[in-house]
């Protein structure tokens, strides 16, 4: 793998000739070590020296998970849970991970760790609605995953630049988004942290809190950014090129409880202007589309999810379902000026009963 051209088809999410698809799986084992170099390099460039969240100097930094690991074993086979790629199918990427292996990353300190989510990672905690704290730790959470996310890609196209040949245009295009996310990322963070530290209420809004009484057979928390509304109504114009313009996020979380699931979703407060349209839509569906609309976000905006591995293999084959899966999979041939976090830009909620619903009662686990 000596060039962008060999990194791309090596990511590929398919060919249409089966003399390439047999070629590529005869270099598989050269071409996972080749990617294995480049992204154990690209995560120890990024590494930082000091705790995201205290500041202090850190020599062994915490493995958090961005799903707290409670609600991961709820899910889990035998300690093993399916990722996003068992539907999208990605070469050389692994479709399961243990429960300590999934959703990982390493920015605080083991202590800042197992204190500054505690509201929100304890079980009991859900017997009622969610505390405004636990809504803000689950916001500090899923920005900390972004600003990792954002400093390992920063510097995968760093090296992707450096070693593989890369073309400017493009590595230019992507570090100036890479970068402008990371600084935004950030401000949200330090918001949050802020909320939290401060024990502000009415800070975040709670659009969505439901508990159903069975266990679903998914698990999700990450901040999504939605282009458009149930109306097809633009929430987040991504052409929109003024530098004062940015890109509002709403928070969504599925947590599997041991005999039960909790499913939510709430914005920033301040960002109630721009999400006001949709919810006041989502909330006009029946309990069952809502349900059916998240589901449709989780799987064409996000590769976060997590899957019970006794899901059966009929419904993660279904057509609709790779193909959302796949637009968070849009890896290097997008648009340049397009961050691939938005891929879900075409998303018509028209089309959210034409996938299977894993929120719904008739996947439950148990």
């Amino acid at each position: 793998m000596n060039n962008v051209d060999d990194f791309i088809q090596m990511l590929s999410l398919g060919t249409d000739s089966e003399l390439e698809l047999n070629a590529m799986k005869e270099k598989k084992v050269v071409y996972r070590k080749q990617l294995g170099r480049l992204l154990s390099q690209s995560r120890k460039n990024a590494k930082e020296v000091k705790c995201f969240y205290c500041g202090e100097r850190c020599s062994s930094f915490c493995n958090s998970h961005s799903i707290p690991a409670y609600f991961l074993r709820n899910i889990a086979v035998e300690g093993d849970i399916y990722n996003n790629n068992k539907l999208v199918s990605l070469p050389l990427l692994d479709n399961d991970n243990g429960v300590n292996q999934s959703g990982t990353f390493q920015l605080i300190c083991r202590e800042c760790d197992s204190k500054i989510f505690s509201d929100y990672e304890n079980p009991d905690n859900y017997k009622d609605v969610p505390t405004a704290k636990m809504i803000s730790q689950i916001a500090m959470k899923n920005y900390l995953k972004s600003i990792s996310k954002r400093k390992f890609e920063i510097a995968l196209y760093d090296n992707m630049y450096e070693s593989f040949g890369l073309r400017y245009e493009l590595y230019k295009q992507k570090q100036i988004i890479n970068n402008l996310d990371l600084k935004e990322y950030t401000e949200d963070f330090n918001r949050a942290k802020k909320i939290d530290k401060k024990g502000w209420d009415n800070e975040y809004y709670l659009i969505y809190h439901q508990k159903v009484d069975y266990v679903v057979p998914m698990a999700f928390q990450s901040n999504v950014a939605l282009m458009i509304d149930i109306e097809g109504g633009i929430i987040n114009d991504i052409y929109n090129d003024s530098p004062d313009y940015r890109i509002k996020a709403i928070h969504i979380c599925v947590f599997p409880l041991e005999n039960s699931s909790v499913i939510m979703m709430f914005i920033d407060s301040k960002d109630n202007k721009r999400y006001r349209a949709f919810y006041k839509q989502f909330r006009k569906l029946s309990v069952k589309d809502k349900l059916a609309a998240i589901n449709y976000i989780i799987f064409n905006y996000s590769e976060d999810v997590f899957i019970n591995k006794e899901v059966n293999d009929d419904i993660l084959k279904h057509k609709g379902l790779i193909d959302a899966s796949r637009k968070s999979f849009d890896v290097l041939t997008t648009n340049p000026n397009v961050d691939t976090a938005l891929v879900g830009s075409n998303v018509d909620f028209s089309n959210m009963n034409e996938i299977p619903n894993l929120l719904l009662e008739e996947f439950k686990i148990r």
